[in-house]
């Protein structure tokens, strides 16, 4: 189980990689028309502010997986044991409610949203708000993985 979460973890950095290396492309090409062709590309902004939508909702997981969100150190040390315990549990719940609202609540506005289309790119706009449906479902699996690793730790 461990290595299908390794891969899941590595898939999904590549994936946001990717969706950077796209915008980064796509923002040279425009220029480059821009500047050379004189002539702009009419789809060019709206499909790097969907790849940027993509970056942000996978990369509230991956920030969390490795530990990288603001958390109140300082105030957590000064806690007795059990105390720390029981305030990482809690916030490792708000992170997995906060994972399945953004999943429960993406679906139904993609559900909607699909019905109308993008006007540069012609494509439902599911796509961009599905966003929010995997990058919730993925939130929630980090967190449970992490609210597992609490209480599951070898001794």
């Amino acid at each position: 189980m461990q290595r299908f979460f390794e891969v899941l973890d590595r898939g999904v950095e590549w994936l946001v990689a990717a969706f950077f290396a796209v915008i980064l492309m796509i923002a040279l090409i425009q220029v480059g028309n821009r500047f050379v062709i004189n002539s702009s590309l009419s789809w060019s902004e709206e499909a790097q502010i969907f790849g940027h939508i993509w970056i942000v909702f996978l990369g509230i997981p991956i920030a969390l997986r490795r530990g990288s969100h603001l958390y109140i150190e300082t105030y957590c040390d000064m806690l007795p044991a059990r105390a720390r315990l029981v305030f990482d549990v809690c916030v490792e719940l708000l992170w997995a409610a906060f994972g399945v609202s953004l999943t429960v609540l993406g679906w139904m506005v993609a559900s909607i949203a699909h019905m109308q289309e993008s006007p540069g790119l012609e494509m439902p706009m599911s796509w961009p708000y599905g966003a929010m449906v995997v990058g919730g479902a993925y939130l929630t699996l980090v967190a449970v993985r992490r609210l597992a690793a609490i209480f599951w730790r070898p001794a």
